[in-house]
């Protein structure tokens, strides 16, 4: 390794005092490596050189006018920020290579060595495509100015396999013209354990789950109290409440987090094909099945947790099947005589009334009361006006690739109209209106000249925005204009039995529909 000498001198700051000193360096046909000029201070990098020399240097730097002291020093300052921030990039959890604009690298931390199976010694300054090839994300980058963010990337050389995760960013010049790139790596198995850790913990199970209202957080307790139990957990909420994302809440703080997680929406297929689909069948059970049978999602989700979205709609014969599955903890595939033993933790949905189906003879009354041991109420949008800003700067944060743009916020006049909004699609409908408002903005916020959107006129018809918008169902829409009724006389006569007079139903109907539908009271 070569060796250096270097000094730090300290003198008036008077014009061409630093050229004075090189002029000795050179007389002592000395090599200079680098130099820094700071008013009052000059630091020089030289060559090595004996004791002698060194002497023999710092006599003639003295003799110069205006030179108060010449000391030695370690490093010049540029060496040390340099070396500080290669401390930092070799102290990181994940990969940093840097390229300039013809392909070369400059960059190559430790983590890449063990990603891309290469020293950073063999890469250095060699052309970044003949390690990841022409395809890579950071190629485009610096081809196409096209900055990414996570996204996985695999590619094959003769010492390996290299699968990661990778985000990218452009170097400009003050023309704004792409001069190089930098990207972080991340290993996909250690991406992949890292995201584990992060969604066992309540911050990243609720990571999608956004607001900080008191029913919301009601909601949040709940499941972080009953997550780690295997009882059965059945959710009811309006559509486009987010029923799915309570499901995955629930999965994630759970001790079967590491297992598989299977959804199934019963209102999707048919009876036969979602009876083939839960439980499987046997080779050759009916015409079209695969040749080889099939395994259903009782036995996917075997040590998991299994959500069956939409559960109101499945008919009686398919309720019975799947209260044995929970009774007994076993299935029969289509077509087979043999019982198979499963795990499964069962999370059911609805937006249903399940009471009243019940009494229609619509839903099985023992398989209602095995699902419900607990249940979860969803609170709807309208209940939690006060989330409306959290949730317009997530959505802007989550839309903004999508839509290609770059939105930063939303103007106060665009989230008061928000918040007059009754939102009978609840959440969903918001991220929609969102994203349409984002598509028509001009500008970096959103603005009333966003909005594209007559609140007034879609209050007074409300049934024609629920079945355009958000495709309801008649029982769904049935529902929900029961749920806003019921609140809206609550909210004028704050009395169960005034409303219930109103209403011309008994109190106690009023009172059980407050709790179904998780109606918040006020005083």
């Amino acid at each position: 390794m070569e060796n250096f000498t270097r000094f730090e001198i300290i003198g008036e700051d008077r014009m061409g005092i630093a050229v004075e000193i090189l002029q000795k360096v050179y007389e002592a046909k000395i090599n200079l490596v680098s130099v820094e000029v700071f008013p009052g201070k000059v630091l020089i990098k030289i060559q090595y050189i004996d004791e002698c020399k060194k002497k023999s240097l710092k006599e003639n730097i003295c003799k110069i006018k205006g030179i108060i002291n010449i000391s030695e020093i370690e490093l010049l300052y540029y060496e040390e920020n340099e070396r500080r921030l290669l401390a930092v990039i070799n102290s990181v959890d994940e990969g940093i290579i840097s390229i300039d604009k013809n392909f070369k690298i400059g960059i190559f931390n430790d983590y890449c060595e063990k990603v891309f199976h290469y020293k950073k010694e063999e890469v250095l300054e060699t052309d970044v495509r003949s390690l990841i090839g022409d395809n890579a994300p950071i190629i485009k980058l610096i081809t196409n100015g096209d900055e990414y963010d996570n996204v996985e990337f695999s590619i094959k050389n003769e010492r390996g396999k290299s699968h990661y995760i990778t985000s990218g960013r452009a170097i400009k010049d003050d023309d704004n013209k792409t001069v190089g790139a930098v990207a972080s790596i991340k290993d996909m198995n250690e991406a992949m354990e890292l995201a584990d850790v992060i969604t066992s913990t309540k911050e990243g199970a609720f990571k999608e789950i956004v607001g900080n209202s008191i029913s919301i957080e009601r909601v949040k307790k709940l499941i972080s109290t009953i997550a780690k139990s295997n009882s059965t957990v059945l959710l009811r909420g309006e559509s486009g409440t987010g029923k799915e994302l309570f499901a995955k809440a629930i999965k994630n703080l759970s001790d079967r987090r590491n297992n598989s997680f299977v959804t199934i929406n019963c209102a999707a297929l048919p009876d036969n094909l979602i009876e083939s689909e839960l439980f499987g069948y046997e080779k050759g059970s009916f015409t079209g099945a695969i040749n080889s049978g099939k395994e259903g999602l009782f036995k996917e989700a075997d040590g998991g947790t299994l959500f069956l979205d939409e559960i109101g709609e499945l008919s009686m014969i398919l309720q019975a099947k799947i209260l044995r599955v929970i009774q007994e903890g076993v299935i029969r595939k289509i077509g087979s005589n043999k019982e198979e033993k499963v795990d499964v933790r069962i999370i059911a949905a609805t937006n249903r009334n399940l009471e009243e189906m019940i009494e229609k003879q619509q839903f099985r009354e023992d398989l209602y009361y095995r699902l419900n041991v607990i249940p979860v109420y969803i609170p709807v949008l309208k209940d939690r006006l006060e989330d409306i800003p959290i949730l317009v700067r997530f959505f802007i944060d989550k839309l903004n690739k999508k839509v290609n743009k770059k939105i930063k916020g939303a103007d106060i006049e665009f989230i008061n109209r928000l918040m007059k909004y009754d939102w009978p699609g609840n959440v969903r409908e918001l991220q929609n209106f969102i994203e349409r408002a984002m598509n028509l903005c001009e500008g970096n916020y959103l603005t009333l000249e966003s909005l594209n959107m007559d609140f007034k006129d879609s209050k007074q018809n409300i049934v024609t925005s629920l079945c355009m918008e958000n495709e309801l169902k008649l029982s769904e829409i049935v529902e929900l204009c029961e749920r806003q009724a019921i609140s809206k006389v609550l909210e004028k006569t704050k009395s169960f039995r005034k409303a219930a007079k109103i209403l011309g139903v008994s109190h106690t109907t009023i009172i059980n529909k407050v709790n179904k539908y998780n109606i918040i009271c006020k005083n």
